[in-house]
């Protein structure tokens, strides 16, 4: 007999990037529904209703964004008819500009008008929309002021509104007026005074390969087409100065898109990006959620960041909603996978990231124990691992962890097979849960998962001890 103890010491989060043999034992090549904040494992927490009205339409909702106003949020959405607003004490939704012709997109920015915030909203074929958060929203611009191009990108940038995605005209971009005396960014004609106060447009690249999203970084703006990316430099019109960008990447949806500080992110199928400022690099860990993405439509992914963490709706599993999020730690470096529900909406605002939810209410998440009733269904996978000597014949003896909760089911994996028990956790952090297991094999590993929804944490880590018995021949 060899006795010998195989020990996770942390928690880190997913790895698929690899061969199982070679991660880390704190990673796992596939989890669901867990958090390993401060190296424990635990169940993630759920999402509860922030309102109790639901949207009328959820799986129409183009985008959700969250106008706060004083100590007061509007959430605003977007469908292919028009917009809709939630009202302030979170009763019901109501439209607030109807569309005559059908809305492809949406973007928003606020603005000021004068000495008056406004929401514009953007959705393609259609002239922009401005709202000053009463009554009903109205057309924004003029034909005398140029203004009434029916785009579909919108940014701010050194105070003037840039604006692109007109069909007619692909690949132009538009700039507004330096707001100021009696210009607002609603006029996009050149001033008679100066040309560097002006509105007015340029052609970035060719119509072949139009612009398809705009990001304003601190000292640039951010020109993405189809197939390429340009940065504009210049505070006014004399010293703009438009530069294509030479990088490798795989091009994302506008909506993949996220800035923290000022650094832009972006999903694709091939993992995560971000502009440093420079260039376009891929994310040195790109590769560890490969195999999830390998198998995921990002077509209309949907992001947002909140406090230290990325987020991205993707759809999974042929579903045409998006149905898991992307949970990217900026400060750990980890990746987690949430799913188990619908994303049609989601945003951030105050260190709180919402969620319209597949039955049309706006949810806080990381929030309660349910997914708003749902039970939450976890489960953490270690890698499958010889330790190193393949030769040897590892039977499973005892395994010992600390922590807390409900019950938690242990899966051994060993030789093809799988032996199933349940145990309920310790009732404190202090006590040690000691467990038989059963199973041999060359390889193994472990799956915890929870039951019914049930909740737990590990903490310290977790040891295993197995006889390893190397075969005579």
């Amino acid at each position: 007999m060899a006795l010998q103890q195989y020990r996770i010491p942390q928690f880190l989060g997913l790895n698929q990037g690899a061969c199982e043999n070679g991660i880390d034992a704190g990673e796992s090549p596939d989890a669901r529904n867990m958090d390993t904040a401060g190296g424990q494992l635990r169940v993630a927490r759920g999402y509860v209703r922030h309102h109790e009205a639901a949207h009328p339409a959820p799986g129409d909702v183009l985008g959700m964004t969250v106008w706060r106003r004083g100590d007061v949020r509007r959430f605003l959405t977007a469908t292919p008819t028009g917009y809709q607003v939630l009202a302030e004490d979170g009763t019901a939704f109501s439209t607030v500009y109807t569309s005559d012709t059908a809305i492809a997109q949406a973007d928003f920015q606020t603005v000021k008008l004068g000495s008056t915030e406004h929401m514009l909203l953007a959705g393609g074929g259609r002239q922009i929309v401005k709202w000053d958060g009463e009554g009903e929203a109205a057309a924004f611009g003029s034909a005398e002021q140029l203004s009434d191009v029916p785009v579909s990108l919108l940014e701010l940038y050194y105070s003037r509104l840039f604006a692109a995605g007109d069909p007619e005209h692909p690949c132009r971009l538009y700039w507004s007026c330096a707001p100021g005396d009696e210009r607002t960014v609603e006029d996009w004609s050149q001033a008679e005074a100066s040309a560097n106060v002006g509105g007015g447009h340029v052609e970035v690249g060719t119509d072949s390969d139009p612009i398809t999203g705009l990001f304003a970084l601190s000292n640039q703006l951010l020109i993405f087409k189809r197939d390429s990316l340009y940065r504009l430099f210049g505070d006014r019109p004399a010293n703009f100065r438009i530069y294509p960008v030479s990088a490798s990447m795989a091009q994302p949806a506008r909506t993949a898109c996220v800035r923290v500080a000022d650094v832009l992110y972006f999903l694709t199928d091939m993992g995560l990006y971000y502009f440093d400022g420079q260039t376009v690099l891929r994310a040195p860990d790109a590769d560890k959620i490969q195999t999830f993405l390998a198998g995921a439509d990002l077509s209309d992914c949907r992001a947002a960041a909140c406090r230290d963490r990325l987020y991205f709706a993707v759809r999974t599993g042929g579903s045409t909603v998006n149905n898991a999020l992307v949970v990217y730690d900026l400060s750990r470096r980890v990746y987690m996978v949430r799913d188990g529900f619908a994303v049609h909406g989601l945003c951030a605002d105050g260190g709180v990231l919402f969620l319209l939810a597949g039955n049309g209410t706006i949810c806080r998440f990381d929030e309660g124990d349910t997914y708003d009733g749902a039970p939450i269904a976890a489960y953490w996978r270690t890698p499958m691992t010889d330790l190193g000597g393949k030769l040897a014949v590892k039977q499973l003896k005892e395994l010992y962890l600390r922590g807390s909760g409900g019950v938690i089911t242990v899966e051994a994996i060993s030789n093809g097979l799988t032996v199933f028990f349940d145990r309920l956790m310790p009732a404190t952090l202090s006590d040690v849960l000691e467990a038989r297991l059963a199973g041999d094999g060359r390889a193994f590993c472990l799956r915890l998962s929870n039951e019914h929804g049930t909740r737990f944490t590990i903490d310290g880590g977790v040891e295993l001890l197995l006889d390893a018995q190397r075969r005579v021949l």
